[in-house]
């Protein structure tokens, strides 16, 4: 992770360093070139999403409805060769958003001297808190569960309530340089799974009315143990998953929830609804930004009774 930053830092850099000695039209002209690339391509992964269901949908009117891409990918090396090329493809566009967002952010004007955040150098927060932007993610999550199934679970960190568990000192001991919207990003699409595997198992058993089991987050507390690896588990009591679909979890084919988009011109419209989930984007996508910063997400699960989610930065 240390290294990559260094390695954005640098390349940042190189482009920062020329910047005092431009004149102001030429950074105006910069600023302007880069911010229309940025926005330009702000929905390009509903674009890649729509693509993957055409894809889906050319090779089903081949093969018959009954084809599913994610089962048969272990022996189609066309199809792994796709999801590798994805892979590459998220991860060049996360380099070319990241640096054009930490460029802009180390070169724009300060307005007063106090607007400053201490804290951020460029889109680098050196003082990241996990547990804190666990937190936030959390309540997003929250709202969604709230909104489609009138029930949420509570989220506990090491036995305690998240709000409870910020306010120690072993959380204010958690912290170290990120880029904090990445982590927000992987952390909500990992709450939202667990969160919706644990109603969905509980309304299924019990009733709509029934008891929610929380969310539990385990972290390391001792301080050098945090400083050479730091992982967050994050645990749930809801449906699991058997072995053969664990096996398609970072699957860009694959998604467990049934009322997704079936056709390529439904994408949008589902995009619109802000969904909980339903493109299978949200787990792949997470693990290129975990891995970007030499980090990783892995699985486990017992059917019927939970999935545990190790995330390392």
């Amino acid at each position: 992770m240390c290294a990559s930053l260094v390695r954005l830092i640098a390349m940042s850099a190189c482009l920062h360093v020329p910047w005092a000695v431009l004149p102001i039209q030429r950074q105006q002209e910069y600023h302007e070139l880069t911010r229309d690339i940025f926005n330009q391509h702000r929905g390009t992964m509903l674009e890649v999403a729509r693509g993957v269901f055409e894809f889906s949908e050319d090779l089903t009117n081949l093969f018959g409805k009954n084809l599913e891409l994610a089962e048969v990918r272990g022996d189609l090396r066309h199809i792994q060769d796709v999801e590798t090329s994805l892979d590459e493809f998220f991860t060049d566009r996360l380099t070319l958003r990241l640096l054009i967002s930490h460029v802009h952010s180390l070169n724009k004007l300060k307005l007063t001297a106090g607007a400053e955040d201490p804290d951020m150098v460029g889109v680098v927060n050196v003082n990241t808190r996990p547990i804190a932007i666990l937190s936030r993610a959390y309540v997003s999550a929250k709202f969604m569960c709230l909104r489609d199934y009138q029930v949420a679970p509570d989220l506990k960190v090491n036995g305690l309530k998240c709000d409870e568990y910020i306010l120690s000192e072993a959380s204010r001991q958690q912290h170290f340089p990120y880029v904090h919207t990445h982590l927000f990003y992987i952390f909500l699409e990992l709450v939202k799974n667990a969160a919706r595997a644990s109603i969905e198992r509980a309304q299924t058993e019990n009733g709509i009315q029934a008891k929610v089991p929380a969310i539990s987050v385990v972290v390391p507390e001792d301080h050098d143990m945090w400083n050479r690896e730091r992982s967050v588990k994050l645990a749930d009591q809801g449906t699991g998953m058997n072995r053969g679909v664990l096996s398609k979890a970072f699957c860009y084919f694959f998604s467990s929830v049934k009322a997704r988009p079936t056709v390529a011109d439904e994408v949008g419209d589902f995009d619109r609804r802000v969904p909980l989930a339903g493109f299978g984007f949200g787990l792949p996508i997470s693990r290129v930004m975990a891995r970007y910063f030499q980090g990783d997400i892995d699985l486990n699960s017992i059917p019927g009774k939970g999935t545990d989610v190790y995330v390392y930065l």
